[in-house]
């Protein structure tokens, strides 16, 4: 995946939250997986397969991940503004899966001299970001939480394992993934990170999620994936 300098430095110092789907257990996820809309009213938000979003040598496409992300915007009625047309970015962690695993993001702002941090984090219909952790660098280790604005999120995390399951991680990361306990978060809920350092993810349910994410400044050299394929 290729960026240029300004945006690797916005996606490096990017607070990823902590997908499948918002389905009652795993084999209900998978078949959602197969479904081609998601319905609002009179509505319909489009859910692409992965090859959407890859030319044919697998190069990731970032104005279709774009038409995708803009459609739910629109399906949610979420303002948009010429500073998140021009500050928007999306990735796929260089793991070749974004309909499953990859996100959508703005850093409203990110100050190193106060230590604060904003973030709207989008999530597609059953996606989720790469398995991750904050560590302490020449700044602390990341604190956040998160709140969500439009549709459902899955809240994944170290601990009990969730029986039975509510949901499933995306099939491609299964073999990396330490978080066992799962918690399905709705519109108005807020969560915040149980320890610092612990791996976590957030995982959008069937009808994507638009989730702000409140932290401390963060530095993205304590920026830590599961999978040891993944990138920025």
């Amino acid at each position: 995946m290729s960026m240029d300098r300004r945006t690797m430095m916005k996606v490096s110092a990017v607070a990823l939250g902590g997908a499948a789907l918002g389905m009652d257990n795993a084999a209900e996820a998978a078949r959602f997986r197969r479904t081609t809309t998601v319905s609002k009213g009179e509505n319909a938000l489009k859910v692409y397969p992965n090859e959407f979003f890859y030319d044919k040598d697998g190069n990731f496409l970032q104005e279709k991940a774009r038409q995708a992300f803009y459609e739910m915007f629109e399906y949610y009625n979420y303002p948009t503004s010429d500073f998140l047309s021009e500050n928007v970015w999306f990735v796929d962690f260089g793991l070749g899966d974004f309909a499953n695993c990859g996100m959508g993001g703005i850093f409203w702002l990110n100050r190193e001299d106060f230590r604060y941090f904003g973030h709207d984090i989008y999530l597609l219909p059953g996606q989720m970001i790469a398995e991750h952790r904050h560590v302490k660098t020449d700044y602390p280790a990341k604190m956040e939480s998160w709140q969500v604005r439009y549709g459902t999120v899955y809240n994944w995390s170290e601990g009990e394992e969730t029986v039975p399951a509510i949901s499933a991680p995306a099939e491609s990361q299964k073999e990396f993934v330490h978080c066992k306990n799962c918690e399905l978060l709705k519109v108005g809920d807020i969560r915040h990170l149980g320890e610092l350092e612990k791996w976590h993810f957030l995982q959008a349910g069937p009808e994507g999620t638009i989730v702000t994410e409140y932290a401390n400044y963060h530095d993205g050299a304590g920026l830590r994936f599961s999978n040891p394929k993944a990138k920025l």
